[in-house]
């Protein structure tokens, strides 16, 4: 290797230095927190960090709930545009839905129609994640809070809880043997006859998810979510951290 090519990678490998990211990260907390400094003293480290780690989804989850803590919505969906969908992590989304489910929250129907598409979004992305289990159980909450004034309006709620659930317990999550548990408590409210019929079609499909879920649990305890992914600089231990975010879908 020749200098030139050596400065090269030292210069590279400061420059993406992760000890170095944290303690920014810290920092524009400690600014945020201990000394109640406005959002903007904290801003320019925050841009610094995600331009170096753009699927950092931790630092993102700071500099968002940094903005929502201070009710500023406008940059928050600014800021959530520019992330979501390159941080498939549950912690980020989980924030995303939480500031969907406050922005409508008084709102009425519209804004229950708001939230409801924002967790269709959310699980469309997400709903695969072996982690993303307390989602589902939190869109299953949230329709079952949902107001019915007559019977039909009851009805619909009820199918539409039961798609979801249905949809939940087929995928391979951590919480899937309580999603089980709780589907078969919800069929059992609505209609004994009708439970069993249907408890019956789903049970074959469960078991599959928490069989595959067993065996993807191995490999996924091993993986560090919070680890930063930089480029690669020729070793193997700089190019597994560099392909961290990206090794379990």
């Amino acid at each position: 290797m020749d200098k030139t090519s050596g400065s090269s990678e030292k210069a590279m490998a400061d420059k993406y230095n992760v000890e170095t990211a944290e303690i920014l990260a810290n920092e524009a907390q400690h600014l945020l927190i201990a000394e109640n400094l406005p959002i903007a003293e904290a801003t320019p480290i925050y841009e610094q960090l995600l331009l170096l780690f753009p699927t950092a989804a931790k630092f993102w989850k700071q500099y968002v709930e940094a903005h929502m803590a201070v009710n500023n919505d406008d940059a928050t969906k600014q800021i959530f545009s520019r992330c979501l969908l390159n941080c498939l992590q549950i912690p980020l989304w989980r924030c995303y839905i939480r500031f969907i489910r406050k922005v409508n929250d008084n709102k009425g129907i519209e804004g229950q129609e708001e939230t409801r598409k924002a967790f269709d979004f959310m699980l469309n992305y997400v709903g695969a994640d072996i982690a993303s289990g307390p989602v589902w159980m939190e869109y299953i909450s949230f329709l079952k809070s949902l107001p019915a004034a007559n019977a039909q309006e009851q009805s619909h709620r009820m199918t539409a809880v039961r798609k979801v659930y249905q949809k939940a317990i087929i995928t391979p999550t951590h919480h899937i043997e309580q999603l089980w548990k709780e589907y078969e408590n919800f069929e059992n409210s609505v209609s004994r006859q009708l439970a069993k019929g249907l408890i019956s079609e789903y049970q074959p499909k469960y078991n599959s998810a928490r069989a595959v879920y067993r065996e993807r649990k191995k490999y996924v305890d091993e993986i560090d979510w919070n680890m930063l992914a930089v480029p690669p600089t020729g070793s193997y231990k700089a190019n597994f951290r560099y392909f961290a975010n990206f090794s379990y879908k």
